[in-house]
């Protein structure tokens, strides 16, 4: 905990930009309070909500995968394939997941990029009437 919580308190201290950038470089920043330079504790923070939104909710890769693959395919058999097909994605989700929760205050793999994509949507590409 002592480990976390230091890491967090340092990860503050480098991430911040105002610690390294010129007065003059953030004029006006108060009036663009939602806009801000992607840094270090931002990036990390973004993978720790990752991690925990992967672990909590990787079992909607079960139906979401069954649903895609019937979409995909065009037929009500694709639902059964699909089943198995996101009962092996929620498993990776969930792994994912925590790894990610585990090394968030690291930046691996480079940059806080995410281990799996989408987060957890999907959106079928619409059917064209050929």
């Amino acid at each position: 905990m002592k480990f976390m919580l230091i890491t967090l308190i340092i990860l503050m201290a480098l991430g911040s930009p105002a610690a390294f950038a010129h007065e003059e470089d953030y004029e006006g920043r108060w009036v663009r309070s939602n806009e801000y330079e992607p840094n270090a504790f931002t990036l990390a923070m973004d993978k720790l909500g990752r991690g925990v939104v992967n672990t909590g909710l990787g079992v909607l890769e079960i139906p979401k995968q069954s649903i895609k693959r019937a979409v995909d395919t065009g037929h009500p058999y694709g639902y059964v394939g699909g089943l198995f097909n996101g009962i092996g994605f929620f498993v990776l989700r969930e792994l994912a997941g925590i790894y990610e929760i585990l090394t968030f205050p690291f930046p691996v793999p480079a940059g806080y990029a995410p281990v799996m994509d989408p987060l957890l949507g999907y959106f079928p590409e619409p059917h064209s009437n050929h």
